[in-house]
């Protein structure tokens, strides 16, 4: 019988650990791994017009990644109580899965997605003139516990939303409004249509501006922001120095909308639609 010297019954110990040890590394690293890939749709959308948007989810991973679930978050307004989704969403469809609209998200059920399997979710929506940030949110999730990567579960999608040209020389103008705090684009207005009121305005040539309901009132008008062509800015003075001033975007060749301040109530603003009569 041959006999093996401490040296080589070290070694064969050695061999069995690192055996063992590779075994078991092997198959923790068989794991699902979810990856939200690029958004597809249009990078710079005209504003309140609609565009298709698709969000997709990858298991890069190699093993079944169990339930999965996309949830797509909109940006929302600032209402009170409830928050809603700030634009106009329609049109939601899946090939495989079931998705549907919950509360201010979209909701996609896909089951199990075996290795390199791929779901979507696509949608209609329409952006708005808002002083919050137009950003698409997609987030995928996994009841298995042992996801390699979290990191890469979720992808934002910010367009960069353009406006109609909108060029003034003078002309009457229907400003609607409602007014809160905190209030971010006139969208908000139009969920609630019993908040908003209204009045009539001049703009005169030259920059000046006429209230008819209101002949103490003055102001003044520009189009000097950027980009061109395509802002309104005024301000409004009751005779105790200015009271309004508004900046906002072309929302067509006849209206602009955006947020009215009121430097001597600096805790509220309004949200304004000003159209051409």
């Amino acid at each position: 019988m041959k006999n093996f010297s401490l040296k080589s019954f070290a070694a064969l110990s050695l061999l069995t650990i690192v055996t063992v040890f590779g075994a078991a590394n092997a198959a923790a690293a068989q794991a699902p791994n979810l990856e939200v890939m690029t958004w597809q749709g249009n990078a710079t959308p005209l504003v309140e017009s609609p565009y298709t948007y698709t969000t997709r989810v990858k298991n890069v991973g190699n093993r079944t990644a169990n339930n999965v679930t996309l949830t797509v978050e909109f940006p929302l307004t600032n209402t009170s109580p409830n928050r809603h989704i700030l634009g106009k969403l329609t049109g939601v469809q899946t090939p495989q899965g079931t998705c549907s609209v919950v509360s201010n998200k979209i909701v996609c059920n896909f089951g199990n997605m075996n290795n390199n399997q791929i779901r979507q979710v696509s949608f209609t929506f329409e952006f708005q003139v808002a002083t919050t940030a137009p950003t698409l949110k997609s987030t995928a999730t996994t009841t298995s516990t042992n996801e390699a990567n979290a990191a890469n579960n979720t992808r934002s999608f910010t367009p960069a939303v353009r406006y109609p040209d909108n060029v003034i020389s003078s002309g009457n103008y229907l400003v609607t409004s409602c007014s809160g705090t905190n209030l971010t684009s006139f969208y908000e207005c139009e969920l609630y249509p019993s908040s908003q009121q209204s009045f009539d305005m001049d703009l005169n040539l030259g920059g000046t501006i006429s209230i008819q309901q209101a002949p103490t009132y003055t102001g003044l008008w520009d189009q000097n922001g950027l980009p061109a062509n395509k802002t309104l800015h005024f301000t409004i003075d009751g005779g105790m120095g200015t009271e309004v001033i508004f900046n906002g975007f072309a929302t067509s060749g006849s209206c602009f909308e955006g947020i009215a301040t009121f430097p001597q109530s600096p805790n509220y603003n309004a949200a304004y639609r000003v159209c051409e009569q």
